[in-house]
């Protein structure tokens, strides 16, 4: 088997010594934990490379009889098309690998529609996000560039690809029995929506410095030619919104005395002169705050399901758009607002600020005094 090398300066080469896994929880899962992107994203599509988002750890998977958690998945990743992918890490001494996982990954792609809905998808990806100290909001913006209705649409297409069948499964190993190899490549060939890969992650180590090396194996050229055969659904359509049909969805979100806030903050908005411009997501409505003297985008925005998000990621192109950022960073405090430090798009949940659509209104005027007539 070839080895790696380092070369000297002198051209001399320099063999790394090959090292092997001892705990398989405490290694392999661990390392895929702090760093997803040793699943190959650029080998799994070198047109578009895979980009990944933690959904869970140890996924609980229901036993269909009794309800209760019978199996966990070791990772529950989605990529940036919210494609759902299950991983399954596995040592090179673990049988099991070529026998009852296979069969369970099977069984999780056919049957995941039945366990997982978007609601708890997104309950599971908030507090893993959390125990990393992260925003899921921000996180979804770094996965992809749509910045528009972020969250709802995500995870109801993991939902619906769940129902399409239109899956991943990889099994994440230091080494792969030629046995295992075959059974991926023949799913893979076979399965016109569902990838099956297999990633070897050999491990070498120098100077206590430790080398990964993920290589992908079972996306040979005709299982990319299977895949291309299937007409991929368009995404979830959007629709325009607007203050009826806002407030519609929000009574079936949020409770009475939070719309009522969120129905005073609009008018109050418009009373000021600010500009509000309606969202198009296609499940959940919004609606953007805009004083685009200051800025051409909003400083925040209200979601059907009773969240606010601060922009401050959109406040900039300008000095002025950049000052007014970081006075309204600054009143938000004074005023009692909780914000998240380092955040670009935080978001606060209705309960934490719909009680306070006073102050907010009051820091909205402010800003346009301080800033609305300050030359260009």
């Amino acid at each position: 088997m070839s080895g790696v090398y380092l070369i000297n300066e002198d051209g001399t080469p320099q063999s790394i010594n090959r090292i092997r896994c001892k705990n398989e929880g405490e290694e392999l899962q661990d390392m895929l934990d702090r760093n997803l992107d040793l699943l190959p994203g650029e080998q799994i599509d070198p047109d578009n490379p895979r980009r990944w988002f933690l959904i869970k750890r140890e996924m609980p998977v229901p036993d269909p009889n009794t309800g209760g958690n019978r199996w966990s998945i070791d990772f529950f990743l989605a990529d940036q098309d919210g494609i759902p992918t299950f991983v399954e890490c596995k040592r090179f001494a673990d049988t099991r690998s070529r026998r009852e996982v296979v069969g369970q990954m099977l069984e999780y792609a056919a049957n995941g529609h039945f366990y997982w809905t978007a609601d708890i998808l997104r309950k599971y990806a908030e507090e893993s996000c959390q125990a990393k100290g992260l925003n899921m909001e921000e996180c979804l913006l770094s996965l992809m560039s749509d910045n528009e209705d972020l969250s709802d649409q995500f995870f109801d297409r993991i939902q619906l690809n769940l129902r399409e069948g239109q899956v991943r499964l990889i099994f994440f190993l230091e080494d792969s029995p030629f046995e295992l190899r075959s059974v991926v490549d023949f799913l893979n060939k076979q399965m016109e929506r569902s990838e099956v890969l297999l990633v070897e992650a050999r491990q070498y180590l120098t100077s206590n410095v430790r080398i990964v090396v993920p290589t992908l194996f079972g996306y040979t050229e005709q299982a990319r030619l299977v895949k291309k055969t299937i007409v991929v659904k368009p995404p979830l359509q959007r629709r325009s919104w607007d203050k009826e049909s806002f407030f519609n969805d929000a009574r079936a979100k949020v409770n009475e005395a939070e719309i009522k806030n969120i129905d005073w903050f609009y008018d109050q908005c418009l009373k000021l002169g600010l500009e509000i411009g309606w969202g198009t997501g296609a499940v959940s409505g919004s609606f953007s705050v805009y004083e685009r003297s200051i800025c051409p985008r909003s400083f925040l925005s209200v979601w059907s399901y009773g969240s606010l998000a601060l922009n401050f990621g959109w406040l900039n192109g300008s000095g002025r758009a950049e000052e007014a950022r970081d006075r309204f960073i600054e009143l938000l405090k004074e005023k009692g607002f909780q914000v998240p430090l380092g955040l670009k798009y935080p978001n606060l949940k209705a309960i934490d600020w719909t009680d306070k659509v006073k102050n907010l209104i009051d820091i909205l005027s402010q800003l346009m005094n301080e800033f609305k007539k300050l030359p260009n």
